[in-house]
Order: structure tokens, then sequence, then C-alpha cells
């Protein structure tokens, strides 16, 4: 093989080890690899041309005869061997190890002599390290004698000068280790890279005789300590004992090159879990490194490695011999505490994690137990003999972290303190009580002084948890027994409601409640003393103390002991404290679904989701005390279910449902026949005040009469509703016959006069639907024939129940029958439904869009029977509502698409189909469809992706555009929005393709709005993308009709519809960077200038001339309550008094105030003065401005002298301040009307010959039209 032909071209071959080289190097430009690819080739042709196969034993062969010829030359080729050296290190993998074994004499003689020559390049070095390394690792290989000189030519390279030698060779002498392990062979191939070190140490210290090794022995060291980084943990155990020793020498001379490959090496051992090693060698070692970490100033690296070595060790020595481990923590504990000292932010973070990583792993409940016995046993003595135990060091260096020296990372400590009382738990009281008092001392600092509130409140949230409140209480006390109620730690009871768990009820029976009659008590005689304030004070500690109730009923320890102690308390406060019903309610209803869900077995909580204290409780509830819990409520139900059923029927109000929710709780635990008792008690009643009801009625005594009537007797329709309630709350104890008869009652309710009495016989319908599928199947036809007899007396206030109960009828139909029957089902309530779009009522509106998604999903949900194609029906039968005769019906349908194409994707292409039709209702006359059209239009650009929109980009453009003027006169604004988006979408040279020629102008004014908003002030753009970030990142599938449909909801927005954009537009894509949150002061500058822009008299009479106010429309309606309010306020005066910072008044000649010009104020500061001026005619008019009230505003600059002080007399004018006018707003109780009307003076000195001889009235009437003439000018001219 010396005479490998290198220039001719490469061969092409077919066995797979040559294929394989040539696939991964020929492609390749280094010189290198082409000479490999040459030689391969060339050994590949010459295999052929002996007729030998082409086998991976051949290519070996091949290559061990040519290095064996080529070493013995004195000039051998470098690339050659290189070439050589490669091939035989891809092959040996594929030699079995039987041949290997045969030939490894031979193999290893070779590796010899060529590793041995000069010309050696480094590729072929490291392939020849690779090559041993295999021979070395050769399975069945237990014989050292056969190896060990074929190891010692590898150790020669760990300490070779060049790096990439260096590295393979430490690379090769790891997996040489990782070979050995379990064989004799480890001990001595680990003592050769231990004796190896030792010959260097001894160099590097100058023990050798020769001079010419002794510079070279501490650049070795360094390379073996390289080496050790890899190989120290599959090292024998003795090897790596002395080496720990060595380690620790190497330590004292505080060198940072070598103290950080030590530290390196360390965490590899500390990391490596199955790795065995001295555990007091290593202690020893971290011990010295701990402390030359306290003693020494330390780079911020150096820090931060230390505090993890530290925590990763400890945890390791934890591990191998925990006696030792605990006995040094305090020392490490100190180091740690030390490196929090230092002002580096990485140091003191891994500092932080390491003491709470080591108070999580190396503190046990036998440390902590020693250290409670040694308190206890020296509490009863008088002089303690003892020293402090290792758990009381270890909590007197993290209580230490609280002086002022650790002020700046006290965040951090409050961390550290968390995991200590988390790790204590009821322990922490011996331990942690003087930590838990300098906590509290805390509270009292000022914010300027102290900005870690929160993190303060979130570690004595940790210590009431571990402690419970029994406890913490009485290290920290209410205090409130105090005649002066400002001393009461009223701070302390979020911490009580946020944090408790897992307490006693037992202490709320005795302790709690004893608090509140003490503070009812102190209340009464407050009021008797006349003490107003504090027996307000009083009360509100009074309710405090209830709101702390829901907090020991989670996951109380208790519970079947102590609940019926507290049982006849509760229903006491029920009866009478009507403001804590709702706290009360809370609480037993999380006590009973708690219970529930641990028996059922579907309390599925993560356990990582909750806290420890949490997770504490949670262990103390087993599915047999959850049975015995609820068993003791179950025998309470039946006293609860009768006081909460009084409290329902007599309370005028439910806030929040709270009674009927807990009165559902009880009885879906009570026995059946006292729910049944109950129930049919109420149902009783109810037909009793039906009938009397139904007499009044017949005999004319109206529901108004009864209202206006003295007496406070109830309306019997209110009694009904309440009875209602209260029977539809008892339903999970209820069984076929008991819903039956409900249902019974339910029935006539439907069709009664009163519309309170329908809306809740619907809303009790729908909940006995959606709970009840036994009793929805059975009376599936009934419900159907129900809902269509009674929909011609439904009243509009229960529409959004009725809604609800077609809803899970259309559903449960959609599930179960046939195609033709579920389409004649839907069809009945379909016009219906799509009518309630258009209901006055938001809620019922939002009802029907939610409906109306809702049956889609169940027509095309595949695992319930549903496929695409009932989507699409279901698309198209919607879609027949646009052949309605009424506006209302076609504007109605239209909302009903656009809503359905808005969730699903898939419908976008379909509604494509309807764009003729739309084009065609767009040109009739009417604004109700117009508007819902253009709603349509607008959901399919925002939803379609930009390649589909450019196929009907041209007939959108021609449709928006050619219909009559006069119409869209009226949505202008709208119709440009749309064209902003499709020009976002598709590009505005696409646009302007399809732009008919007469309506180019507004293209060009689109595009030099949009350039002009690109060159704003950054302020502004800020501002802007402050506000479009707080839309773009909520949300996007979120639907709101009324920005979609609104008339006005477009044009006081900045690109609204980036809302409901699609993210795969072309122009209108954001940056990352935009859709990110801006700052509090952006985000509030921008709301302010949206508001006030908003509120601009000219947007108002766009918005009243617009459509008629719709006052059930919250929204519209405080929109032009804002509005309004703006012109009825006045621009802040000029002449407001300017006062220094000493409390004197500035007086400043001849009206030079130090205020700023109106043409320098900013646009926030023009929007929030809420003035409707233009700013060029405030620069024109200097001596007169005008506001927003009456007449002109005076400034008396007319008068001012140009040379002195003072005011002087002018030609043809009256005297300055010479007349002051009469006007009954002087009179006025409002600060606004005095304002104007001390402004209304300039017509004395302006208009006096004007005006002489009309009333006021013509006055105040000419100066209104020429006000009004001025500003349709200033439009025009805008425009």
């Amino acid at each position: 093989m010396e005479g490998i032909e290198m220039e001719g071209p490469i061969i092409a071959t077919t066995d797979d080890f040559c294929d394989s080289i040539l696939s991964r190097f020929s492609t390749s430009v280094q010189e290198d690899h082409q000479h490999l690819c040459a030689v391969i080739g060339a050994m590949s042709q010459e295999l052929k041309e002996q007729n030998l196969q082409s086998t991976p034993i051949a290519y070996f062969g091949a290559a061990c005869s040519s290095l064996d010829r080529l070493s013995l030359d004195p000039d051998p080729p470098s690339y050659v061997i290189d070439a050589l050296m490669t091939i035989l290190s891809h092959v040996l993998p594929r030699i079995s190890t039987a041949i290997l074994k045969k030939k490894r004499e031979v193999v290893s003689e070779i590796l010899f002599r060529v590793l041995r020559l000069n010309s050696l390049t480094v590729g072929a070095v490291t392939s020849g390290l690779k090559c041993m390394a295999h021979m070395l690792i050769i399975k069945d290989t237990v014989n050292w004698s056969d190896i060990s000189q074929l190891y010692a030519v590898l150790l020669r390279f760990i300490i070779d000068s060049r790096p990439k030698v260096r590295k393979q060779a430490n690379t090769c002498s790891r997996d040489v280790l990782q070979g050995f392990q379990g064989t004799p062979a480890l001990i001595p191939t680990s003592e050769g890279i231990t004796n190896t070190l030792e010959r260097f140490l001894l160099l590097a210290g100058g023990s050798n005789t020769n001079e010419t090794e002794g510079p070279r022995g501490a650049q070795e060291v360094l390379y073996i300590l390289d080496t050790l980084k890899e190989c120290l943990p599959l090292m024998s155990m003795k090897c790596k004992t002395t080496i720990l020793k060595y380690y620790k020498t190497l330590l004292e001379l505080r060198q940072p090159v070598v103290t950080r490959r030590i530290t390196d090496s360390l965490n590899v051992i500390c990391l490596h879990m199955t790795s065995d090693v001295s555990s007091e060698a290593l202690l020893d070692l971290l011990c010295s490194l701990a402390l030359s970490a306290s003693a020494n100033e330390t780079s911020v690296d150096n820090l931060t490695f230390t505090a993890r070595l530290l925590d990763s060790g400890m945890r390791k020595v934890y591990s191998l011999n925990r006696q030792i481990c605990v006995v040094k923590l305090p020392l490490i504990f100190s180091t740690l505490k030390d490196i929090l000292a230092s002002e580096h932010e990485e140091a003191i973070f891994a500092a932080t994690e390491a003491l709470k990583s080591l108070i999580t792993n190396c503190i046990d409940q036998v440390l902590i137990k020693q250290g409670v016995d040694q308190i206890k046993t020296n509490k009863n003595v008088e002089g303690r003999k003892s020293g402090p135990t290792v758990i009381e060091k270890v909590c007197a260096t993290i209580e230490s972290l609280l002086d002022y020296h650790y002020s700046a990372v006290w965040d951090m400590v409050f961390q550290v303190l968390s995991t200590m009382f988390d790790k204590l738990g009821n322990y922490s009281s011996y331990f942690m009580k003087d930590t838990l008092k300098n906590l509290a001392d805390m509270q009292g600092l000022s914010d300027e002084d102290f900005p870690y509130r929160k993190q303060l409140h979130e570690c004595l949230g940790s210590a009431l948890g571990a402690m419970g409140p029994e406890t913490f209480l009485s290290l920290l006390p209410l205090k409130l027994e105090a005649d002066d109620l400002s001393e009461v730690n009223v701070w302390l009871f979020p911490i009580l409601k946020q944090y408790t768990v897992g307490a006693h009820l037992s202490f709320f029976t005795e302790t709690i409640l004893g608090m509140v009659g003490l503070i009812k008590q102190k209340s009464q005689k407050f009021e008797l003393e006349g003490r107003i304030v504090s027996a307000r004070s009083a009360d509100a500690l009074l309710y405090s103390l209830w709101s702390l109730l829901p907090s020991f009923c989670n996951y109380p320890l208790d519970t079947a002991e102590s609940f019926r102690d507290l049982e006849k308390a509760l229903c006491s406060a029920l009866r009478e404290e009507c403001d804590i019903r709702g706290i009360l309610c809370t609480a037993l209803q999380n006590l009973i679904q708690q219970n529930k869900r641990i028996v059922e077995g579907s309390d599925d909580l993560n356990v990582t989701e909750v806290g420890i204290a949490r997770q504490r409780a949670m262990t103390h509830y087993s599915p047999q005390v959850a049975a015995d819990n609820l068993s003791v409520l179950r025998s309470s139900a039946r006293d609860f279910l009768t006081v909460l059923s009084g409290v329902l029927l007599e309370s005028s109000k439910d806030d929040g449902g709270c009674l009927q929710s807990i009165i559902s709780e009880f009885a879906s635990i009570a026995d059946k026949a006292v729910v049944k008792r109950i129930f049919l008690k109420t149902m009783r009643k109810l037909l009793e005040v039906t009938q009397k009801a139904t007499n009044a009625e017949a005999s004319g005594n109206s529901n108004s009469a009864r209202i206006d009537d003295s007496s406070n007797e109830k309306p019997p329709s209110l009694e009904r509703a309440q009875l209602f309630d209260l029977a539809v709350s008892l339903l999970p104890g209820l069984d076929g016959q008991e819903i039956g008869v409900l249902f019974s009652a339910v029935k006539p309710a439907l069709q009664d006069a009163e519309g309170l009495i329908q809306k809740k016989a619907y809303k009790v319908l729908s909940i006995i639907i959606r709970k009840c599928d036994g009793f929805l199947s059975s009376e599936l036809e009934e419900l159907l024939q129900l809902m269509i007899d009674v929909l011609p007396s439904c009243h509009f206030s229960a529409k959004r129940h009725r809604l609800d109960c077609l809803h899970f009828l259309i559903v449960h139909v959609s599930k179960g029958d046939s195609e033709q029957r579920r389409r004649g089902i839907l069809s009945s309530f379909l016009t219906e439904i799509i009518l309630a779009l258009k209901e006055a009522n938001k809620k019922t509106r939002n009802t029907a869009y939610d409906v109306l998604v809702q049956i889609g999903h169940a027509c095309g949900d595949e695992e319930n029977g549903g496929n695409r194609e009932n989507l699409y029906q279901f698309f198209n039968m919607v879609a027949g509502g646009l052949a309605g005769e009424t506006p209302h019906m076609v504007s109605a349908a239209v909302k009903g698409l656009a809503r359905l194409a808005y969730e699903f994707s898939d419908l976008v292409s379909t509604a494509y189909k309807l764009l003729p039709s739309t084009f065609l209702l767009l040109k009739r006359k009417n604004r109700e469809i117009i508007k819902a059209n253009l709603g349509l239009l607008k959901v399919l650009v925002a939803k379609s992706q930009s390649e589909g929109l450019q196929i009907h980009l041209g007939s959108i453009v021609e449709g928006l555009l050619k219909w009559q003027d006069d119409t869209k006169n009226n949505f202008k604004a709208k119709v440009k929005h749309l064209l902003e988006m499709l020009i976002r979408k598709c590009g505005l040279d696409a646009v302007k393709a399809v732009m008919p020629e007469e309506h180019m102008r507004l293209l060009t004014n689109i595009r030099k709005i949009k350039e002009r908003k690109e060159r704003k002030p950054v302020a502004n753009s800020e501002d802007a993308r402050s506000h479009l970030s707080r839309a773009t990142t909520s949300r996007l599938s979120r639907w709101n009709h009324t920005k979609i449909f609104s008339d006005f909801g477009d044009e006081d927005t900045v690109d609204s519809d980036d809302e409901y954009k699609d993210t795969s537009s072309v122009s209108g894509r954001k940056s990352k960077a935009s859709l990110q949150p801006k700052s509090k002061a952006s985000s509030l500058r921008s709301k302010r200038m949206h508001k006030s822009d908003k509120s601009l008299p000219e947007d108002l009479f766009e918005q009243l001339e617009d459509e008629p106010l719709d006052l059930l429309d919250r929204r519209k309606t405080r929109s032009a309550l804002r509005s309004s309010e703006s012109l009825k306020r006045k621009q802040e005066s000029d002449d407001e008094p300017e006062i220094d910072s000493e409390g004197r008044l500035i007086i400043r000649e001849g009206g030079k105030a130090n205020k700023e010009k109106p043409s320098d104020r900013t646009p926030d500061a023009r929007s929030e003065a809420g003035s409707y001026v233009s700013m060029d005619s405030s620069r024109k008019a200097q001596k007169r401005r005008k506001t927003s009230g009456t007449g002109w505003a005076f400034t008396g600059n007319e008068y001012a002298s140009k040379k002195a002080g003072g005011d002087v007399k002018r030609k043809d004018k009256l005297e300055p301040y010479a007349y002051w006018p009469l006007d009954r707003k002087m009179m006025s109780r409002r600060p606004e009307h005095r304002a104007a009307a001390r402004k209304g003076m300039a017509s004395v000195a302006k208009m006096t010959k004007k005006l002489e001889g009309k009333s006021s009235s013509s006055a105040l009437s000419m100066k209104l039209m020429r006000f009004k003439n001025q500003k349709k000018g200033n439009k025009r001219k805008s425009r």
C-alpha cells in the first residue's frame, strides 16, 4: 500500500465500509479528508484486484500491513499515515472481539512504532489513541500484564503539549476506566493515573534531580488535573481518596487556576450519584473550600461555583454518611451566609438556592427531634449545661440574616426563612420564635425603607402554615383586647385569611368566636358612648374575624370531632348576621366539596401546584377520614337545610347565589328523606302562593297596589320566585318522582304573565335539563313540544334562560337521534336563536352567540357522531335567514354567519360563496343590514389567509365601493377601515391593482395617513404600540360582537382589526418586540389619550347623528355620559393664583405668568383639558381665547403697560376692570358655573354697542351662532 496513487479520481465502490467513509468525507474541502478518501479508494481497488472480499477484516488487514511497513520507513509520508490510522480507528469497532484478542500483540506493536514517529500529525495521533483505547477495553480482558504497556503509552499523552491530543487522551482514559468497571483491571488503571499525578507533583515541588524537568512539572500537574475532571468519578475508591488528599494540599496554594480545576473535578464527583467516594475525605475537602471562601475575597464566578459545589457536595456526603454531614452543616451555612453578603447578584442567587436545597435535603426529622428534646430538657433546668445543637446553630445562622447588614437581599432571605419554616413544621416555634418576632417588627418599617413587604407577608404565611394559627397567634397576637383599636394588628388578617390551612375547628370555636364576642361588646359600648367611628371600626374587625372561617375550613384536621360544636354558632349567625352569610356559605361549601372529592377520588390536584402546608394537611385526609367527616356533616344537614331554607325565603336577595349553592351541597349529602320532606313542604307553599296570586289577579288586586301598600308584606311574585330557587337548589337530593313534581310546577309558570316568574321557571327548567340526563331522555318529546307551545308568551327577560334550555335540548338531540330528526328539531328553533342575536339585552345576545357556537361544535364533533358535513349543513341553514322578509331577520342571520365563520376556520371558504349576496344587501337602503354585512366582511378579512384573500380581493373592493353614495357616506369610516385591513393583509400594490380609478384618492389618503403615523414622535408611537399590545396579547379567538358590528367602535381605536387579524398576513405582521407589553406608565398614558380623544364633542356629534342611543348598552351609555360631561366641563382658568414652595402668593405683572403656552402643550395635555378648539386658532387669538363655557375669556392684556407695572387706560375703551357682569350663575353652588360666570365679562368691553337695546337671550343666541359658524369653518379647513 505504500505505492498508493494520490492523484487519481476517487473510485466508486459498493462495499459498506468504503461507502461510509466516502459519504462522510468526500464532500469535505479539508486536505486530510481528501487524502483519506483517496487512500480508502485505492485500498478498495487493490482488494478487488487481488480478488479479496471488501470486508472490514480485509480493510483491517490491509491497514495493519501498510502501517507495519510504513512504520519501518525512516521518513514515511505523513498524510498516508494519517489516513491509514483514521481507517484503522473506524474499522476496529467492526471487528469481532475474538479476532482482536488474537491480533492484540501485533496491533499493539504497530501502534507503538507508529506513535513514536516524529512526523505524525495531530489527526494521526488522535486516531492512534482511539485505536489504543479500543484495544484496551476489549471484552473478557482480565490479564493486566497484556495491556499494561499499551495503557502506559496512553497515559503519556495526557500531558502532551497539543490540546487536541490531550483532550482525546482524556476521553480515551475515561472510556478505558468506564470499560474496566467491576473488573480487577480497574485498580492498576486508577493507580497509573494516581502515580502520574504524584510524579509530577514531586517535579513541580522541586524534588527531582533532573533540572530539565523541573520547570515542566507545574504545567503537567494542570494537565493531569484536567484529566481527573473526567476520570476521577470512575477510579477506584482507594485512588479517589488519595487524590482528594492531594486536592486539599493543592487548595492551600490558593492558586485560581488550580482551585478552579479542583472544584470542577469535585463538582463532577458530587453530581455523579453512583460514584463511591470517601465521605470523610470529601467532607474535609468541602470544609477547607468553605473556609477559604469565607476568609478570602474571590471573584463572582468563584463565589457562585463555590456555593453550588457546597450544595451538591454536602448532599453527596449526606447520602454516604449522614452522621458526619450534619455536624458540619453550621460551617457550610455560615459560608453561604457570607456569600449572601457579597454584592454579586449571581453569587447571591446561587447561595440562596444552596441554602434552600441544604435545608430541604440535609435537615431531617431526627436532627429536628434532637434539638426539640434538648430544648425541652434544658427548659426545666436553671442553667443550660450543654451547648447548642446543630439545628439550633443552623437556625441562629439563618436568623442572623435579618440583620441590616443583609437588608439589600432580604427578599432572598425571606425565601430561605420560608423553606426553613416549611421544613421545621410544627416545631418551628421551638427554634424560630425570635425570628418570627423580628419579622413582625419589620412590618412597622416604612415603604421607603422596606420595599419587600409582599415577600415578608409570604414568609409570615409560610410560618403560619408550618406552626398553625394557634401557635402563630400565641407568638403574634391580634391584640383585640386593647382599648385603642389602632393598636390591633389588623395587618395579620390578610395573612391569616390567605395562608391558614390544616387548622383545627376547635380553635376557631373556642378562640376566634370568643374574640367575636369581645368585639361585639366593644362595638355596643362605643355605640352607647356615641363613638360612631370606633363602633364602625369594631364592626370591621368583627367582619374580619368571621372572614377567617373559610380558611379554617380548608382541610381542617378535626372536622369529625369539632364540627358539631361549631354548628350552633353557624346556624345562629346565618339567621342573624346577614352581612356574613356569604362567608359562612363559602366556608361550608369548601368543607363539603373537599371531602366529597376525596371520597370520590377526584381530588387530582398536582402536588407541585400546592404549598407545603397544604400538602401536609392533605396527607391527613384519607378516604376513610373524609367519609367520617361527611358522616358528621350529613347528620347536621337537616338543621342547616332548615335554617338556610328559611333564610333564603326571608331574604330580599341572594348575593351571588351563595345560599342556593350551599343548599345544593347539603342536599347532595343529606338523607333523601330529609330533602324530600323539605322539598314537598316547599312545593305545597308554592302551590298556596300561586293560588293566592291567581285569586288576587282574578279579584282585580294588582301587584302594584300591593307594592304601594304601607304594609311590609312580600309581593307574591317575589315569594314564588324564591320558592322556585329553593326547590331547584334541592335538586341534587331528589329522585325522578320529585323532579317530575317540580317539572309539573314549572310548566304553567312558563306562560305566567309576570316576567320574573317566567325567568325563574326557565332557569329552573334549564338546570333540570342540564343536570338530569335521565329526566331529559324520558321527557324529551314533551320538552320539545313545550318549548314550541310557550314561545308566543315568552317574556323578553326570560329569553336568556330559554336559550339555555334550547341549547341543552339541541345538543342532546345531536348526540343520539338520526340526521333527519336532528335537522327537523334544529330548524324548529334556529330562527328563534338567530333573532336572539339582535336582542337589546347584552347577556341574552351573548348567550345566543354561545348557543350558536355550541350547536356548531356538536354538529362537527366526530367523537359524538358529528362530522364536517353536518357543520356545513348547519351553516347553510343559518344562511337561509338571508331570505328573510324583514331587515331584522336578515341582519341577524348575517351576524350568525359572521360568528360561525369566526369560530370555525373551515367555514371561511364557504362564507366566501355568500359574497355576491352580501354585496347585493349592501345596496339596500337599510342601515341595520349594511352594518351587519360590513361586520361579516370584517370577519372574513381578519380570519382569511392572505393567499385566499387575494382571490376575492377584486370582488371585495368593488363591492365595498360601488353602492349608493347617500347610504355609503354613513359608513365611510368603516369602509375605509376595511380597506386598511385589506392593505395590511394583501399589501398596498395588490389593493391598488383592483382599485377603481375614481377611488384612487381614497387609497392615496390611506397611504399618507399611514406614512404620517410612521413619522410620529417616538413617544406617540410607544403609546400606540402600548395600546395595541393590550389587544394583540389577549386571546385572539375571543369574540367581541360589539367591536365588530359597532358603528363607531372602529374609528376610536388604533388598528382595531389587529385583535381579529390572522398572524399570517403579508403586510400587517408585527414584530415580537411590538407585541410585548409596555411599561405601566406608558399604558396609563395611552389609556388617558384614548379616553380623552373619544370624549371630544366632534366624536359625540357623529355618534349621536349615527343612530339612537341604546340605553341597554352599558358601554355606549357610559361613552355618551362621558362625552356630554365634557361639553359642560370648563377649561381650567389661567387666572388661578400661583403659589411658591413656601405657600406665598406670586403676582406677575402684565399677565406674564410662568405657564406653558398652548402651542407647547403635549397632545396628552391637550386631550386631558377637554378643549375642542384647534391649536391654530389658539395661536392666533393671543388676546382672547375660546372656552367650552359661555362668552369670551378676558385676559386683561389690553390694559397692560409696556413700560411700568399696573394697568393703564386705553383710547375708546372703558376703564380697566370697571364693570362686572351680573350673572345668576354667580349664586350657583357648582364651581364650574361660577367659573363660567366670571369668564363672561368680555362682552362688556367689546360688544357694548352691538348689543345695545337687545335682550340678554338675544345676545347669548348671537354669540352661540357665531361660535357654531366658526366651528364649521374650522372643520372645513381641517378637511
